[in-house]
């Protein structure tokens, strides 16, 4: 008699995000013949390639822009209704929005396995908005609390995040795991030896105000002031569900300017990489671990940061790259004339940021990881 496959459900807000971070993990449950994978997630474009990659879907909306309390609890409730109609034996949240939202809803399911996944605390954990207040300290004091259970664990994409989140009680440490973000896969992003002076800048991401978008561009012009006339290359686009997502007037002023491309959005990031050899993380936020960070380091990329939690994780200042302070568009100009100005430099910054991929950083090592966690889980 053949075993029951273990149902694994994936809670994550949107399908496009899954797809652009968390494939390893349909490829990891799709190899598994005593596993099953289903990913719950607000559907649009990219469920298509979610179920070629050998999960099935069910779709559900998060109305991930809405702060209205009565829409987070019907929300919860209606999560916690979803759940109990899979009947996984493991559920797996990924990102805040769910995991607190999947907090309400293991009222209803105590006893299933559950995996919180933390893939950044942003402005969550830095607002000093009074709900923003509430919000943190409620809710991450209940995921402390739920991480005294022996079927729950707590996955960190580094270790700001896990630190910052033993101050609401102190229980996360015992049950955490620390990955290196999402992973990427080497073989995918080559490494680029094409070097050329003045090298072109890219930024791959939303274009929303916690990614510092207006910090670079504002560092790139004072490098064009300066008689430097490297080009930027912006791609992305901005999100509309976000409230915190860069106007349409603002991309017209950015058009204008000298030397500045908006290229919009892309998923061929190899090809990105092959013409831009600066890669900037201007975030303002920390993030767990910014994808387009590791797509860049694998291509052989030197990388320029802020100081924030996740980009410093990677990046040792004058080892992968150069670190500077959030919002401080003069430093940020001075970093990029630096490697602008020193073709070495590049060479030496973009091959030891692939051997730090290659060190703890792919899909291979995620997909270890969280395989190893789900077997403790299940066991």
């Amino acid at each position: 008699m053949t075993a029951r496959k273990k149902k694994i459900l994936i809670v994550c807000t949107e399908d496009w995000f899954f797809r652009s971070h968390f494939l390893p993990l349909a490829r990891l449950l799709d190899t598994r013949k005593d596993w099953q994978g289903t990913l719950l997630a607000s559907t649009g474009n990219a469920a298509e390639q979610i179920r070629q990659a050998g999960m099935s879907m069910r779709p559900f909306a998060f109305r991930r822009a809405s702060m209205n309390p009565f829409v987070v609890l019907l929300t919860a409730l209606q999560l916690a209704r979803a759940i109990r109609q899979e009947k996984p034996d493991l559920v797996h949240f990924i990102a805040l929005k769910p995991i607190l939202l999947g907090l309400f809803a293991r009222w209803f399911t105590p006893s299933t396995a559950t995996v919180f996944h933390v893939t950044g605390l942003g402005i969550l954990a830095e607002s000093n908005a009074l709900a923003a207040r509430i919000i943190r300290w409620f809710g991450f004091t209940w995921l402390n609390h739920a991480l005294k259970g022996k079927r729950t664990r707590l996955v960190c994409e580094n270790r700001d995040d896990l630190a910052y989140l033993d101050r609401f009680g102190g229980h996360a440490r015992p049950n955490a795991l620390i990955v290196g973000g999402a992973g990427v896969d080497p073989d995918t992003y080559p490494e680029q030896n094409r070097f050329q002076d003045p090298p072109a800048i890219g930024f791959v991401g939303r274009l929303i105000h916690t990614k510092g978008v207006d910090v670079l561009v504002k560092a790139h012009a004072q490098l064009i002031e300066q008689g430097l006339r490297t080009d930027l290359f912006i791609y992305g686009e901005p999100d509309p569900a976000n409230p915190a997502s860069v106007s349409a007037e603002m991309l017209d002023q950015w058009r204008q300017l000298p030397h500045v491309h908006l290229c919009g959005a892309t998923r061929n990031i190899p090809a990105v990489w092959e013409k831009c050899e600066i890669c900037v993380i201007p975030t303002r936020a920390g993030e767990g671990m910014p994808r387009a960070m590791l797509e860049a380091a694998a291509s052989g990329r030197p990388l320029v940061v802020t100081d924030v939690p996740g980009c410093h994780e990677f990046v040792r200042n004058g080892t992968e790259g150069l670190i500077v302070p959030p919002e401080d568009s003069p430093a940020l100009a001075r970093a990029l004339e630096t490697l602008a100005a020193d073709m070495d430099l590049r060479r030496q910054y973009g091959a030891a940021a692939r051997q730090r991929v290659l060190d703890g950083f792919t899909e291979a090592h995620l997909q270890d990881n969280i395989a190893r966690l789900y077997q403790d889980l299940l066991a």
